[in-house]
Parts: C-alpha cells; sequence; structure tokens
C-alpha cells in the first residue's frame, strides 16, 4: 500500500510503497538515505501528532491505512538535499523508483514577512503512468453502521449572512455523506442570527449549558471567553487522531491555526507549526479554520489610469500613481494611501476624468465607526513599522500601543478624514460599500466578504471601473524597528468552527468536521465565496480567476494579526474605538494623552481580569 511522509523542513511530501511488515526505523531509512538526509537518527516520525518512540514496530502493528500520513521533523542539522537546476525541474532519484514526490508548496516570503504555500509543479512518477494518484488526505473505509441509531438533526448557529446560508446548502450533502461513513443519516438545520445578537445568543444558551446547538461559527475573539468557562469543545484528540486523514493542519497557514484554533494564543509557536509539530501536548486548540476572511483594497482603476490624471498627479507628487496589480502589492504603502486620497479629493465644478463633477468627490473611504472598526488601519500601520498594540505573552500594553510609533500611526490614521465623505467617522463595512458603489470615492477598504455588490451591475456604477488588491503596507525606514525593508500586516477578520461542549450529538458534530474539511466541500465553500483557508484550494489557477477579489484574498492569507483575543474583548475593543473613534472624529485634540488613557484604560481592564 502506500502512504505519505511529510516532510515540512522541505515542504515536501513524499509517497512511499510499503507493507505491513515494514518496521518504521526502514521507512526512516529509506527517506533520509535516498533524499540525501544525513544519518536517520536526526530525524524523528511523527504519527497522529505524537513522536515514534519505538522504531521497531511495523506499519501493520500501528494500523497504518491506505494514503495514510506520517510527518518527518529534523531533530538536528543535517545535510541539505539536492535542489533541481531550475525552478520547476523534477528532482531525480536514480535508486528507489517506489517514492514519488508531490509538492507540499514553496514557503514564499510575503511583504508582511509572513508566509503562504505556492503550489509547485508535481514531479513525474517513477511508476508506471497506471498507479493510482494519491490525495493529500485520504479517505477512510466505510465503518459498519451503528445498530440502533436513526436519522439525527444536528444544529449549526451562524450570524445570518452569505456564509451562513452558504454553510446551510453545503451542509445538505453531509445526510447523504453520514449515511455512507457512520450508517445513519444526519441532517444540519442552520440557526441563522444578526450579527448584532449573535454573540448575545450564543451566551445565553451556553450559560444554561444548554444544546440548542451543536456547531458554531465563533469569532476568533469569542474563542477565549468561551474556552475559558468550558463552553467548547477541546479539540486536539479529535486533531491527533484525524491528522492526515479527514484533515491537514498544515493545509493552513501557520498565523491562521493560531488565531483560528488555539487559546491561549501564546502558548502556540508559528515555527515549530512550521517545522512540523502540531503541539498537541502543550497547545489547546478549539476550533478549526471556518470562514478565513481579508481585508483587501478596492480602487478606481478608470481614474488611476486616466492619462490626464496620472500627468497630474506625477507633478504634484513626483511620482506615478500605481497602475497595476503588482504596483499595489509591490510598493504602495499608507503614506502613499494618503496621498492618493489627498489627489482625488475634488469639489462640485472641477474635473475629475475630463468630466465636471456635479457632486464633492472624496479620496477615500475607510472603516471609522467605535468598536472594532476604526482601528483596523491604525493597526496595520503601528504594526507594519515594527510596532504592536501589546506584547502578546504577557499583554502588557503600556509602551506599545502608546508608543511614539503608535503616535505615528494615529496621526497618519487622523489625517485622512479631510479626505472621506461626510460621515465617515461612522462608517463601517455597509457605509464603505455604499460609497463606492455610488461613485463617490476613488479607493475604498473592506472585507472581501462583503465584496460581492460592487461588482454587481443592478447596483454599482462603478462595477466595470474599479479592481480590487491587497492593502498598502510600510517601509520601515525610520524609527526604532528601522531595517529598510517593505512589510504588509492586515487585521484578522473570519471565523472558527467549534463545537458545543454541551451538544448531545458530540459524535456527530465531531463527524461534521470530516465531512466539512473535505476537499469537495471546501471546493463548495470556496466557489461560494465562503471563504476557505485551504492553501491547496488557495494557490490554484481556478481560486485565484474565480472572482475579482480572489488573487489579492490569496496574497493577503498569511499576513493576518489578531487583537484583543483573551476573554474581556469586548471591553478592550470597546475602549479602543471610543478613544480612536473621538480622535478620528477630531474630538480629540492631544493624540498623546489619548494614546497614554487609552494604555491605562486597558491595562486597568486586564489587571481586573487576572491576565496582567
Amino acid at each position: 500500500m502506500e502512504v505519505m511522509v511529510e516532510i515540512p523542513k522541505l515542504n515536501r511530501i513524499v509517497r512511499l510503497e510499503v507493507s505491513s511488515t515494514h518496521s518504521l526505523d526502514s521507512v526512516r531509512e529509506v527517506i533520509c538515505r535516498d533524499l540525501n538526509l544525513g544519518g536517520k537518527g536526526g530525524w524523528s516520525l511523527i504519527w497522529h501528532g505524537v513522536e515514534v518512540d519505538n522504531y521497531s514496530r511495523t506499519i501493520g502493528e500501528l494500523d497504518v491505512r491506505e494514503g495514510d500520513k506520517f510527518v518527518l521533523i529534523q531533530k538536528a542539522a543535517a545535510p541539505r538535499p539536492r535542489v533541481a537546476a531550475h525552478p520547476g525541474e523534477a528532482e531525480r532519484v536514480p535508486r528507489r523508483k517506489y517514492l514519488r514526490y508531490l509538492a507540499l508548496g514553496t514557503a514564499t516570503a510575503v511583504a508582511a514577512g509572513a508566509y503562504i504555500y505556492q503550489a509547485a509543479k508535481h514531479v513525474p512518477a517513477q511508476r508506471p503512468s497506471t498507479a493510482k494518484t494519491a490525495t493529500p488526505i485520504s479517505t477512510p473505509p466505510t465503518p459498519t453502521p451503528i445498530q440502533g441509531k436513526g436519522p439525527l438533526t444536528l444544529v449549526f448557529s451562524s450570524p445570518e449572512w452569505l456564509p451562513g446560508s452558504l454553510t446551510g446548502e453545503i451542509a445538505k450533502g453531509f445526510t447523504e455523506w453520514s449515511q455512507k461513513r457512520l450508517g445513519y443519516p444526519v441532517t444540519v438545520k442552520m440557526d441563522l442570527n444578526p450579527w448584532g445578537t449573535y454573540h448575545d445568543r450564543l451566551a445565553t444558551v451556553f450559560a444554561a449549558k444548554g444544546s440548542d446547538f451543536d456547531l458554531l461559527a465563533a469569532d476568533t475573539q469569542f474563542i477565549g471567553e468561551f474556552a475559558t468557562n468550558g463552553h467548547i469543545l477541546r479539540l486536539n484528540d479529535w486533531i491527533r487522531d484525524h491528522q492526515g486523514r479527514d484533515i491537514s493542519m498544515f493545509d493552513f497557514p501557520s498565523n491562521l491555526v493560531k488565531y483560528y484554533c488555539t487559546y491561549p494564543v501564546s502558548d502556540f509557536d508559528e515555527e515549530k507549526f512550521q517545522a512540523g509539530d502540531l503541539q498537541l501536548d502543550t497547545v489547546n486548540y478549539w476550533g478549526l479554520p471556518y470562514r478565513a476572511d481579508t481585508m483587501l483594497l478596492v480602487w478606481r482603476a478608470d481614474l488611476f489610469r486616466h492619462p490626464d490624471e496620472r500627468a497630474a498627479f506625477k507633478a504634484k507628487y513626483g511620482y506615478d500613481l500605481p497602475q497595476t496589480y503588482d504596483d499595489w502589492l509591490n510598493w504602495v504603502t499608507w503614506l502613499h494611501f494618503k496621498d492618493f486620497a489627498e489627489f482625488f479629493t475634488r469639489k462640485a465644478g472641477e474635473k475629475l476624468a475630463g468630466q465636471v463633477l456635479a457632486e464633492d468627490f472624496y479620496g477615500c473611504a475607510t472603516w471609522n465607526s467605535t468598536w472594532d472598526s476604526c482601528i483596523h488601519q491604525f493597526h496595520s500601520y503601528l504594526r507594519e513599522m515594527g510596532g504592536d498594540i501589546w506584547e502578546e505573552k504577557s499583554h502588557k500594553v503600556k509602551g506599545c500601543i502608546n508608543s511614539e510609533v503608535a503616535l505615528e500611526a494615529l496621526k497618519w490614521y487622523s489625517s485622512l478624514r479631510p479626505y472621506e465623505p461626510p460621515g465617515s467617522e461612522a462608517y463601517w463595512f455597509d457605509e464603505t460599500i455604499t460609497a463606492m458603489i455610488k461613485g463617490r470615492v476613488a479607493i475604498a477598504v473592506n472585507a472581501a466578504v462583503f465584496l460581492p455588490p460592487l461588482f454587481d451591475p443592478k447596483v454599482s456604477v462603478v462595477h466595470d471601473k474599479i479592481e480590487v488588491t491587497a492593502w498598502p503596507g510600510m517601509v520601515r525606514d525610520h524609527g526604532p524597528y528601522a531595517d529598510g525593508e517593505y512589510h504588509r500586516i492586515t487585521p484578522l477578520v473570519g471565523e472558527s468552527i467549534c463545537v458545543n461542549a454541551y451538544s448531545k450529538r458530540e459524535d456527530e458534530a465531531l463527524a461534521f468536521l470530516s465531512y466539512w474539511f473535505s476537499e469537495e466541500s471546501q471546493w463548495r465553500w470556496s466557489d461560494g465565496g465562503g471563504g476557505t483557508a485551504s492553501m491547496r484550494i488557495l494557490n490554484t489557477d481556478r481560486f485565484v480567476n474565480a472572482t475579482p477579489w480572489s488573487r489579492a484574498h490569496r496574497d493577503t492569507v498569511g499576513t493576518q494579526k489578531d487583537f484583543w483575543n483573551v476573554p474581556v474583548y469586548n471591553e478592550l475593543m470597546s475602549i479602543e474605538g471610543e478613544i480612536i473613534n473621538a480622535v478620528y472624529a477630531g474630538k480629540t485634540g492631544n493624540l498623546k494623552e489619548a494614546l497614554d488613557e487609552l494604555a491605562y484604560e486597558l491595562e486597568r481592564i486586564l489587571e481586573d481580569a487576572g491576565l496582567l
């Protein structure tokens, strides 16, 4: 039979033909020898998240099945393997013809310094073309039906929006899947709630230890609150049992695993994860990546490419307006963003792209409302310049959110106000979408999930005039963290999928996770606009070409960083949103005093909660 061995150090998966009598030691020896990895003693095999401690055991003794996967991690420095002479060239393995190679992906640094995985070409098989094609995740055999179990219903709680409705459509296939895999049919009913009351709905059921729903979509900030109160199921055992079969955690970028799945997040080591260690014995997993959303930027390509506007901009600012996706991705900063916003802000009667304006036109529309709306641009600028809002492990805030770098970020953010429409201090996703749909602004920021109406000719006057790109970054060319490099760090948005700890259908709820993370379900989720985190899907031409924002979404996944992911997140976000919004709206004169007050209030909340 054929098994897979993932080698995170090499970003590669090896497919190996074995028999039930082969020892684990022989598996390790063959791979180390044929890939020139050095002595086998420098490498460890991981099976279901646990390091093998007895290499004399055989494949049969471990009950290894067709398509199962081991992980080979390095214990000590080892010689580097041979590499192909040219990009994409197949690596040759002249001796062991039963080895085949499947690219796990080339780790590619994006501008923020985080990583995403890009699909590489398959290395040609060394076996006959009639051989079975292996898949990244194996399909377990159909189990014997459980006697006495009849039709059951799971309830999935979600915000009432497109992703929730789409989940319900995809979940219809779980009935047939469960009949085949569990031996009895299980249907899924959606419990959809307005976003404004969604958290209260969940909290009310949890307070009563209720089983009104079995599965839930949880904002990443909810995880700490629900986990510490015992409301959601710890998933370590499920991951250990299903890793390499129904799910590959390494298919998700390490930052998304950290923030969508774990709590406390400071326990999770991204470098260890990237080296193949799930850290199941030291990190608590409470959820899985469900809706991986991204913050993106929409721009009026017709205006940026208009010859008159290009010439006027260069004459005033001394450089060219960005013309292509790569321009935006590779060099545009938030400082450029402000230049663009200033330049395109015009009064009624002035010309824009050769046409006289009937009403005022504005340079940009950003998220500026209270709570967690106005903080996104501020956080990105601060982090991209090397600072942060707090020390993630100690939760110390003073010296971070009121640092000189933070003050610079806040000054920049508040300076956008003259170039945004009246009332922009109350803007969130609805208002920024509306401003662009009506053709009132040149650039706008928003989450990917809210972008579809922009391209609907029935409602959008700019549907054929706009393009989507990634958020700007910053060049750390000054300040305490100066390195001269371009960095992009974006806010984390999206939700995790969790299991209600009080569910009376725990087995079926966990089985739904296997169904949900199958490649077929994830493709349906992606095609419908749900927001997959699966890199094996994101790095395909099919995905990139699916929507006008797909490429930007793909290039942003891996750059996100979360904020205030502790049980008192609501209090933290509320006070920060109140103070930052007041600064943006011009209600606060002394920005340094505002940040000092913010740092004091945040630490008071954390101290009262015993988190500092």
